[in-house]
Order: structure tokens, then C-alpha cells, then sequence
């Protein structure tokens, strides 16, 4: 299975959280890219995944657990 996943956040203050979890899925995440937005101070963070969809669920369940963050996720 193929997953993307995109995060917004307003502040780059969790960061650190996020790049944890990813980092723990690391040998699933196929590429991220990450995107200031100067005009409302926010970021934009998207990832793409490959891998089992129990392991995407479980990696989405960990980052919604994250304060303050939008993510909106697809798959293939």
C-alpha cells in the first residue's frame, strides 16, 4: 500500500514529536518534504508512505496524537 500523508501546523514547535515518529517508521517513509508558510507563520509537512496498512494506521494514530496539528492522509 501507497499513503501520503500531509500535516499542517502553525507552529514549528512540534516538530521534534513528529520527527520521532517518523523517524520510528523510517524504513517505510519513501520521501517528506517540509514547507514554511510565511504568510500565517505555519508549516506544511508531507510524507509518502509504502508499506502495510496496519504500520500507515498505526503511524497516523501516533501523529494525531500531537496537539495542534491538522493531517489529512490518503491511500492507494
Amino acid at each position: 500500500m501507497i499513503g501520503t500523508i500531509t500535516i499542517l501546523m502553525d507552529a514549528n514547535k512540534r516538530a521534534p514529536e513528529i520527527n520521532e515518529i517518523l523517524h520510528k517508521n523510517a524504513e517505510f517513509i519513501l520521501g517528506r518534504m517540509g514547507l514554511p508558510q510565511t504568510e500565517n507563520h505555519g508549516y506544511i509537512l508531507s510524507v509518502v508512505f509504502k508499506g502495510e496498512e496496519e504500520i500507515f494506521e498505526e503511524l497516523l494514530k501516533d501523529l494525531k496524537e500531537i496537539d495542534n496539528l491538522k493531517i489529512a492522509y490518503s491511500k492507494i
